[in-house]
């Protein structure tokens, strides 16, 4: 109940163009909802979690919950989903989440305008708007939507989705936005600068639009 409340929340955000508070609503679904099928397969912990009793063992392991880490790692690997491919879903909603360049500015071309007139400005209040916009958003939280649904399905033997899913790496993108070639070429959607200052892909072109705009 508490993650679907979250991603409800992550959803209405979302349509409201408020990306950042979206996204770190959907980190925090995600978290709960992971936590869920930890406790729902093991009752007992379960009982332990909700009323507070139990010896020191089970009290250790409630306190290895508590770190958002180890519940990823607790439910380990699926049938569709990885612990490194949740890592790297909560890791690139974190990176939203948080306030670096890359969550609280985006470019904009004015109307009738060439690419070349890109700027970069912050996110205005009350959120984005514009018909592209919020569709463009919503590819994100729809990526996470389904993440958790094939979760449920592979935790508790649910059928939920309508159709046939597979986890693809690349879909990150509709969350980070981001993305570079490798050196193979191969495609790695960006996900997240933390602990390497200066590797927002939005430094690098808010630097360009400062430099052909003569202003910041």
């Amino acid at each position: 109940m508490n993650a679907y409340n979250y991603f409800l929340s992550g959803k209405i955000l979302a349509e409201k163009g408020l990306i950042t508070q979206s996204c770190n609503c959907l980190r925090m679904g995600l978290e709960s909802e992971w936590l869920g099928l930890i406790l729902m397969k093991d009752p007992g912990l379960g009982m332990e979690w909700a009323f507070g009793l139990g010896d020191e063992a089970v009290l250790k392991r409630l306190k290895e919950l508590e770190k958002p880490y180890m519940i990823r790692k607790t439910l380990g690997d699926t049938s569709r989903i990885t612990i490194k491919d949740r890592g790297e879903i909560y890791a690139a909603l974190s990176d939203k989440s948080h306030t670096k360049l890359s969550s609280v500015a985006r470019s904009f071309i004015p109307p009738n305008a060439s690419p070349a007139d890109e700027f970069i400005e912050c996110i205005p209040m009350g959120g984005m708007r514009g018909k592209n916009n919020i569709p463009r958003i919503l590819r994100g939280t729809a990526t996470v939507l389904r993440f958790a649904l094939a979760e449920i399905e592979d935790g508790l033997g649910q059928r939920l989705l309508e159709g046939e899913w597979t986890w693809k790496r690349a879909d990150l993108v509709q969350i980070t936005e981001a993305g570079y070639k490798s050196e193979g070429g191969v495609f790695e959607p960006h996900i997240s600068s933390r602990g390497r200052p200066g590797a927002d892909p939005m430094q690098a072109a808010a630097l360009l639009s400062a430099i052909r705009h003569g202003k910041i």
